[in-house]
Order: C-alpha cells, then structure tokens, then sequence
C-alpha cells in the first residue's frame, strides 16, 4: 500500500500562504485545541521549499518539530542557483534539486511507492507531509503526486501574497488547468479557522477550456 502525499497547509481566506515580499506567516491565528503533537504524529517524512524550512528555523529550538528528526525524514527542496545545496546554519536534512524538476518529482515519487505496510524488520511508514511551498506544491500537483489537501483556512485576507499553488496551474492552448477534488471533512473551530480536508481526483483531470459548464 503506497503512502500518501497530504499538503497539509494554513492558507488565508483568499487561498494565499504567505505575505509578499516578506513571506510573513504573522497573520496566523493561534487556536490552543489543535493537538499539533498528534498531527505531526501521522507522518514520518517531511518534504518543503526553502523558505517554507528557512521559517521553521526561525523558530526556538523547543518550537520546532523538525529539530532531532532523522536526515532522511526531513526533505528540502532548492531550485535556482542554490539548487541542490545546503546553506550555512541548516541542519542536518536532506537537500535536493541540483538536477531541477525532474529530479525532485523522481524523488517524490519514490517516497510515494515505499509500502506503508509493516513488514519483517522494517517499520510500518507513515504519510508524507508536503508541507509547502506554493510553487513545490504545484509542481507536485501537476505531476499527479498530490493526493490530499487540508487546509486549516485561516479568518484572515490579505491582500498581496504566495498562491497554495503558484506556478501550478499556467494555461494551455485548450484551457486552465483545473483539478476536482472532494471533500471528506470540515470542522469549524471557535477561533474562526475551518479545518477541512480534500481529496484529490486523479483520474478526472480536465482544462477549464473544455469544460465551459464548471
């Protein structure tokens, strides 16, 4: 049984994951009643750009949840001319990129195909947790390796920012790239946050383009 691949992100209302140009995640609201240590407990492996992990470092050491995991769990994507290489004051995580796009959906995709199932001498894996950004996330997207999506939706607009999926959905001569997805849960939470959670449809990808009545 494949693992799966959840974008599990905190946009704002207007689907934004960061402020621009500071990439400021300010704007979260804080709510007590989520039990962050049990979600983090559903996944194993952790995958993101670099400034989705440069926010992370950011943090107190006791704040951060990346801190003491094992190199292979905790996967950076870099790309231009950083691309395959780790800066100074990182821990220590695995780097990829050097090769591009290609490499990265490789990678991923093989993280995809190891069995989540327990077998002798080897312990059951968990999810991966794509934990952003907006342009890795729709790479990953266009590629069919995306297979959830929660969004913590936050009570907040703002008015200039980083897309869930930058860069994943440019156009074609047929249409806008679309994709259906369906929903399993949504809670709404006292703060005002709405937890919800969506299943991407793989196998009814279509372009707005052709479908004039979506």
């Amino acid at each position: 049984m494949p693992r799966l691949l959840r974008y599990n992100l905190a946009p704002t209302l207007n689907g934004l994951i960061a402020t621009l140009p500071s990439h400021s995640h300010a704007w979260i609201v804080p709510d007590a009643s989520i039990d962050f240590a049990a979600l983090y407990a559903e996944f194993d492996t952790f995958v993101m750009g670099r400034k989705t992990y440069e926010t992370f470092l950011s943090l107190p050491a006791h704040e951060n949840p990346l801190v003491g995991r094992a190199k292979e769990d905790v996967v950076v994507v870099t790309g231009g001319s950083q691309g395959g290489r780790r800066k100074e004051g990182w821990g220590d995580v695995t780097v990829i990129g050097s090769q591009g796009d290609a490499e990265v959906v490789r990678f991923v995709r093989r993280l995809k195909e190891e069995d989540a199932a327990a077998s002798p001498g080897k312990e059951k894996k968990k999810d991966i947790w794509l934990m952003g950004g907006g342009r890795l996330a729709g790479l990953l997207m266009r590629e069919g390796l995306v297979d959830v999506v929660e969004a913590a939706i936050m009570p907040v607009v703002i008015e200039r920012g980083v897309g869930m999926f930058a860069d994943g959905g440019e156009g074609t001569e047929e249409g806008e790239r679309v994709w259906k997805l369906k929903l399993e849960s949504v809670r709404a939470m006292e703060s005002g946050i709405v937890m919800t959670r969506y299943r991407v449809v793989h196998e009814q990808g279509w372009t707005s383009g052709a479908h004039d009545g979506l």
